[in-house]
Parts: C-alpha cells; sequence; structure tokens
C-alpha cells in the first residue's frame, strides 16, 4: 500500500513537471574585452535531451558544457509545487572586436523542440591597446545622448543623461543619473542631485543599486547603474541649464609605496579606500515654445488625452444638488492640467470643483487621470443648457493642437417644495457652505451687567518670571553651544578625548572574541584598538601609520626605547596569530594583556 501511494505521488509529480510551461533562456555578458573569457550559459525548467547550440565562429570554447540541475518542492494549501532547472555553461572567449549575435540554441523536451533566445554581444578591444592608440570607438550602448563621445575621468565619474535635448514648452524629458566604474566601490555617501530649477520634476521608482552592469565606454569597459531617474517638465522656454550632480564615493585602490609583508605575497596585496569627491557636467536643454495658434480652450495641456464629461442626473427640482463630473486622463503633463472653462447658466448656483487626481510615472512619462467635479445648484425651475465643454491639448506626435468636445448637457428643473427651501451662510467660502436650520436669535433686552473674568496676562508676577527665566535660559544655550562648537573646532583635541573611549571599545569587543576563542577576530579587534588609539592620541592619520613610521613618532614623543618596541613586537605578534594555525596561537591572553598594559603606558606618556 506504501509504495502504491509513493508511486502515486510521483506519477503526480511528473504530471505537474510536464504541465508547466517550458521555458528555455541563454545568458552571456552584454560587453566583453577580446581575450577575455565569460561564460555562457543555457537554462531550462524542464529535464532537456539533444541540446544543439548555435555556431560561433568569433568565439573560442574553452569549457564546456557544464552541467548542474537544480530542484525545489513546495506545499502551498495541500498543493504541491515543483520546479527543477538544468543548466549547461560554457567558458567562452572573444577573439575579435565587433558587435556579435550568438543564435539560438535548440533543446528537445518530451519530444517537443524549444529555442533559445538569440544573445547581442559587444567586443572591445584591450583596454591598454584602446589606450596608446587614442581612438577608441565611441559606445553605442549608451542611452539618450549616446551619439557623442563620451568624456571619462578616471577610473569612476557619474552622467546625467537625458533621452533628448530639444523639447517644447510642458514636454516631459527623461533624466537618469548614471555611475561608471572601473573600481571596486565601498560606499556611495552625500549625494546631491541638482536643483532642477525650471522644471516641474517627479522621481521615477528607482531599485537600490547594489551591483553594477559591464558597459562599453569608448571602448573601455566599466561597471555601470542607474542611481536615479526623474520625469522632468520645462516651465519655460529657451535653454533651460541642470546644474552638476555631486556625491561622495570611496572605492578600494591597491597600497602603494609601503614596506611589504611576508603575507602579500600568500593574501595578495593590500587595499585601502580612497574618498573621491564625484561630480557631473552640467546640462542644456532647448525648450520651445508652443506653435502660436492656441485655441482659445487651450490650458496648458501637453501629451496625449482623452476627456469625458458626465453628470449624475439631468432632472431634478429647485435647490437639489446635481454633480458634474469632467475626467480627463492620459498622459503627458497631467498634474498641470487647470480645469476647463465651463459656461453655467446664472440661475445655477456653482462651487470651485472637487479634483481628484491618480497618477502613475515611468520612464515613458506620467499617465493617469485628473477628476475634476462641479456642485451645482438649481435655484429656479425650467430648462437649462449648458454648452459643450471644450478641452485642447498639445499632441507632441502630431505637432498639432487637438481639441476633444464633449455632449451639450440639458437639465429639466422644477418647483420645488417652498419649505425646503434653504439659507446660505454669508462670509464663507463656497466649499464651506453650511445650511441654518432655525431663524436668527432674538436679541436681549432686559439689563445685565458685564464683569471682567480675567486680569491683564502682561501685568503678572508670573509673566515677569517667565520673562526673565526665558532670557536667561537663552543665554545659558548660547553660551553652551558656543562652547561646544569650540570644543569640536580643534580635531586634534577631540581625537585625543576620544582615543581612550575608542580604544576600550575594541578591547571589550577583543575581550568577547578570548571568551569565546575565535582567534581571528580576537587579533583584528586587538590591532583596531592598537592602531586606532595611537592614531587618535598622535593625532595622525590612520592610512598613515606604519611600524617605522610609529616608531619614529614615539621616539620624537620621548617615549622610551622600550615602549616603542613592545608595540612593534605586540603589532607583529597579532599579524602573525590572525592567520597562524590554532595550534601556534595559544597566546591570546598574554597579548591581550600585553595591549591593556601598552596603551595604560601610552597614556601616561601620551597627555
Amino acid at each position: 500500500m506504501n509504495k502504491f501511494l509513493v508511486l502515486c505521488y510521483f506519477l503526480y509529480c511528473a504530471n505537474l513537471l510536464s504541465a508547466q510551461n517550458v521555458q528555455f533562456t541563454a545568458q552571456a555578458p552584454k560587453v566583453t574585452e577580446v581575450g577575455e573569457q565569460f561564460e555562457l550559459v543555457f537554462s531550462v525548467n524542464a529535464e532537456p535531451t539533444d541540446l544543439i547550440i548555435p555556431k560561433m565562429t568569433d568565439f573560442r570554447v574553452l569549457f564546456g558544457p557544464s552541467t548542474s540541475q537544480s530542484s525545489n518542492t513546495q506545499w502551498v494549501n495541500g498543493k504541491v509545487s515543483i520546479s527543477s532547472t538544468y543548466g549547461y555553461s560554457y567558458v567562452m572567449q572573444a577573439t575579435k572586436p565587433g558587435k556579435y549575435i550568438i543564435g539560438s540554441a535548440e533543446i528537445t523536451v518530451n519530444g517537443k523542440k524549444y529555442k533559445s533566445n538569440p544573445i547581442n554581444i559587444e567586443v572591445v578591444g584591450n583596454a591598454a591597446a584602446n589606450t596608446q592608440t587614442g581612438n577608441a570607438p565611441s559606445s553605442s550602448s549608451q542611452s539618450g545622448t549616446s551619439s557623442e563621445q563620451v568624456t571619462t575621468d578616471g577610473d569612476i565619474f557619474i552622467r546625467v543623461i537625458i533621452d533628448k535635448k530639444n523639447v517644447y514648452l510642458g514636454e516631459y524629458v527623461t533624466a537618469s543619473i548614471k555611475l561608471y566604474s572601473k573600481a571596486n566601490i565601498s560606499s556611495i555617501d552625500n549625494v546631491q542631485f541638482p536643483a532642477f530649477d525650471g522644471f516641474f520634476k517627479q522621481d521615477i521608482e528607482t531599485p537600490p543599486l547594489r551591483s553594477l552592469e559591464r558597459e562599453s565606454v569608448n571602448g573601455v569597459i566599466y561597471g555601470t547603474g542607474i542611481i536615479k531617474k526623474f520625469i522632468l517638465i520645462p516651465q519655460k522656454t529657451g535653454e533651460v541649464k541642470i546644474d552638476p550632480m555631486t556625491m561622495d564615493c570611496s572605492i578600494q585602490q591597491q597600497v602603494k609605496n609601503r614596506r611589504r609583508s611576508v603575507f602579500d605575497d600568500f593574501f595578495g596585496p593590500s587595499v585601502q579606500n580612497v574618498q573621491q569627491k564625484l561630480k557631473s557636467k552640467p546640462i542644456t536643454i532647448n525648450v520651445k515654445p508652443l506653435p502660436a495658434s492656441k485655441p482659445e480652450s487651450f490650458n496648458g495641456a501637453v501629451g496625449k488625452f482623452n476627456m469625458v464629461a458626465k453628470t449624475d442626473k439631468t432632472a431634478t427640482k429647485t435647490n437639489d444638488a446635481i454633480t458634474l463630473k469632467v475626467s480627463i486622463s492620459g498622459t503627458g503633463n497631467i498634474k498641470l492640467i487647470e480645469a476647463p472653462k465651463i459656461n453655467f447658466p446664472p440661475d445655477f448656483d456653482t462651487y470651485d470643483p472637487k479634483i481628484n487626481l491618480n497618477t502613475g510615472v515611468t520612464d515613458g512619462g506620467v499617465s493617469g487621470s485628473k477628476t475634476f467635479e462641479y456642485l451645482l445648484v438649481p435655484r429656479n425651475a425650467g430648462e437649462f443648457r449648458v454648452a459643450p465643454i471644450a478641452f485642447t491639448y498639445f499632441d507632441i506626435g502630431a505637432n498639432q493642437y487637438k481639441t476633444i468636445t464633449s455632449n451639450e448637457f440639458v437639465f429639466n428643473i422644477e418647483k420645488g417644495n417652498e419649505s425646503q427651501a434653504t439659507t446660505v451662510v454669508t462670509g464663507l467660502s463656497k466649499e464651506d457652505v453650511k445650511y441654518i436650520g432655525k431663524d436668527i436669535l432674538f436679541i436681549k433686552t432686559n439689563n445685565f451687567r458685564l464683569s471682567a473674568r480675567y486680569g491683564s496676562l502682561f501685568t503678572s508676577f508670573w509673566w515677569y518670571l517667565i520673562y526673565i527665566g526665558g532670557i536667561v535660559t537663552f543665554i545659558t544655550i548660547v553660551w553652551f553651544r558656543r562652547r561646544s562648537i569650540q570644543i569640536n573646532s580643534n580635531v586634534a583635541l577631540v581625537k585625543n578625548r576620544r582615543a581612550d573611549k575608542f580604544a576600550t571599545k575594541r578591547l571589550k569587543q577583543a575581550k568577547i572574541h578570548l571568551d569565546t576563542q575565535q582567534i581571528g577576530p580576537f587579533y583584528e579587534e586587538l590591532l583596531k584598538g592598537i592602531w586606532g588609539y595611537l592614531s587618535d592620541k598622535l593625532n595622525i592619520p590612520l592610512s598613515e601609520l606604519s611600524r617605522d613610521y610609529a616608531r619614529e613618532l614615539l621616539g620624537k614623543h620621548n617615549l622610551e626605547s622600550e615602549i616603542s618596541t613592545d608595540f612593534i613586537n605586540l603589532v607583529d605578534n597579532c599579524e602573525f596569530a590572525r592567520y597562524a594555525p590554532p595550534s601556534l596561537s595559544n597566546t591570546m591572553q598574554t597579548d591581550y594583556d600585553k595591549a591593556i598594559d601598552l596603551i595604560l603606558k601610552l597614556q601616561q606618556k601620551l597627555r
């Protein structure tokens, strides 16, 4: 019985696998260099047979195929969900520069053939060769203003990319902030986007920048990524300038001009984080005025729109409210559209429209709808007409004005009950109108006496007490603020004061690793505490400290050679123990005690 159930389970799973949609895809980098190795991967979500790869005469197949398989089974609400992925990987190498298309591969699943997607790949020349020749081609993968030669500045730079430079007033422009880097990026800080003066700006939802994609720029491969995107709608004509964007970026660089360590050959060269201030170049957009032949119903709408106008009723009685809705939908500067002009009968009380806006922002612009809801109250009986509502917009694609007209509205108003007539409160805006359900209150005519309930606040004791107390508090706050600024402006003094706190924090963390016998983290925290204490006490940047320089500085401060020797020996012991086998790193407690003793000696001498 159990065997039968297991067999049914596997047959059921097999049916699920055969019933799923087969997806056969190919992946490879978009850009590579001549002679650089890259990976070409074919993936299918069902068990395949007979893989046939396309001919690739311009590439060498160095290795492959390397096959892989992964499966995932899930139970959701009592239902089984199984997914399997089969992969075929090839290590490839480009032989000459150019733009190529790797054709579709073919595979068979359950007797049916499937083809993968073709891949476009750009091969650029060797970076060193491009630098020597100096005539590397411009990248065709640049978006927006790709026809221009991109000016690069070192290993990392940023650009503000726009999709068009000549637009009409009110026509949207897509702006992208893009980062280019050949170095590893540690962090990005202090991002200052342009003010975009002269534009109505809307943010496009942009995913966080977690990885960079390879892209060719003037024949050199950079890692690129979009930091932020905006939709810009110009609000004035002429040449409108987009100011530069700035940000701080920390990149990793190899340490140069320092004494080599015995660990360099084994672990590779050391790297350090280098701060760079990045600044994009300004961009000018030419904004053209709209054609002069503007219809009277045009109110600044630019894009492509539709209009629908309707009422909730056309027959009612006097003093009953009527709702008229005018909805404009489409793509363009929809947020800036004003209410269309409507000529209502003088027998109607009308109020400012209630506006409902529903929009979304994508690379294709701002789209959505804007609804104007009018409240109409007829005061007299009869037949009344509202002329067709006209809405005009400038169509960018057709380069002309287009007018949309609604139908005429005819209202049949009957005489209502006079007892239901309402009196409107005067002195209020029409949005705040309220109805009075009772008459004016009568005026009192009998004699009555008026008396003051409260004395003057400004002549009381509490007023003077609060006034004087406020002045004293203000002077005290200003004095403490100025004192704090004066202390913090002395960088050396601040670092000296925080040295003990910093070292104590590191030693506490090292003690935790000591108790748990975590050798690597223990010595790493110990080294940070020692070097950080010396850096703060002597007001020397941590990146400039080395063994020889530390020995020289300690000598200048008239410290005994014994302290200097103890410092260097302890640093060497810690660096060696970080990478030593566990059997050789049994002196953790001794090194910890030496570090505390050394910091206490330095604390007494470096005051």
